[in-house]
């Protein structure tokens, strides 16, 4: 892309993501941060932890793959905070924390999460993360949870991270998996060949529609990757480690949901093949 097309893209998924804040809803709900109670922070969390249950050891989304309490006085750096669930875990860990997010309504919603529950103020601050406004050697710990893949230069984004991260500090991030049941069955074979979305979109325009904010004509920009492509791009941290997630939701509405056979595989075999072909990949590296 030209320099122009990429600012043009930016300023797209900037404006989508600030108008439709993501609340794990099928529905685009109208939120006025200042007017949201605890309800709706328990609520945002409740359904998080229930569709990433990889991720959790209790009721602190991320608690699976996340040590919040070895990060007590550690400085975080939390990319695209949303409504703040990370955030809040590191605040209350006693982490020094830096939230940030490309749109100014995620930023209102953590400060807003932040206050009600009597959080410590934190330098929360609208900010793209493909050009991060820290001095290098700053963090201990970056987290990019879900947001990586919809950067329209999202190598640039991990440079940041790796020039911001302390020597020896340490990234984790959420990414999506391009050899995925969710893309090559789900969606390309489904929507793109089967329902001939292919003759009219472009593989990208499949991706954008029916992922993040498919309830909403789909978001700007989704990108999915494979393990070799995520090595590639993380090749300049010491060590990275990648591992694949996901629900057994994709295997159990095999091959429809009006007509689910998955579900009668046996517990153990779905859990297997949801380590193989799942939607997330959850990626750790060392500076």
């Amino acid at each position: 892309m030209y320099n122009d097309e990429v600012k043009d893209l930016n300023q797209k998924v900037k404006n989508w993501w600030n108008d439709n804040p993501f609340v794990y809803t099928f529905d685009k709900p109208e939120i006025n941060p200042q007017e949201v109670r605890q309800d709706f922070f328990k609520e945002v969390d409740r359904k998080f932890i229930k569709w990433t249950p990889w991720g959790q050891n209790d009721d602190k989304p991320l608690s699976g793959v996340i040590d919040y309490e070895r990060l007590r006085g550690k400085k975080v750096l939390d990319i695209a905070i949303g409504t703040g669930f990370s955030a809040a875990q590191f605040a209350r860990a006693g982490a020094s924390l830096s939230g940030i997010d490309i749109a100014p309504s995620a930023i209102e919603l953590s400060k807003k999460r932040f206050e009600i529950f009597g959080l410590p103020t934190s330098d929360l601050q609208v900010t793209d993360a493909q050009k991060l406004p820290y001095n290098d050697n700053t963090f201990d710990f970056v987290l990019a949870w879900g947001c990586l893949m919809h950067m329209p230069n999202t190598q640039k984004a991990i440079n940041e991270i790796h020039r911001v991260l302390k020597p020896g500090g340490k990234m984790a991030a959420m990414m999506y998996n391009k050899h995925s049941l969710h893309w090559w069955y789900y969606i390309y074979l489904s929507k793109g060949i089967l329902r001939g979305k292919l003759l009219k979109m472009t593989k990208q325009d499949l991706a954008n529609r029916y992922t993040d904010g498919v309830y909403q004509s789909g978001n700007q920009l989704t990108k999915f990757f494979s393990k070799k492509q995520i090595k590639h791009m993380f090749s300049n941290f010491d060590s990275c480690h990648i591992s694949i997630h996901d629900t057994t939701t994709a295997i159990d509405h095999l091959p429809h949901k009006k007509l689910s056979w998955g579900k009668f595989l046996p517990k153990m075999w779905r859990e297997k093949l949801s380590e193989k072909v799942g939607q997330s990949l959850w990626i750790e590296c060392q500076k």
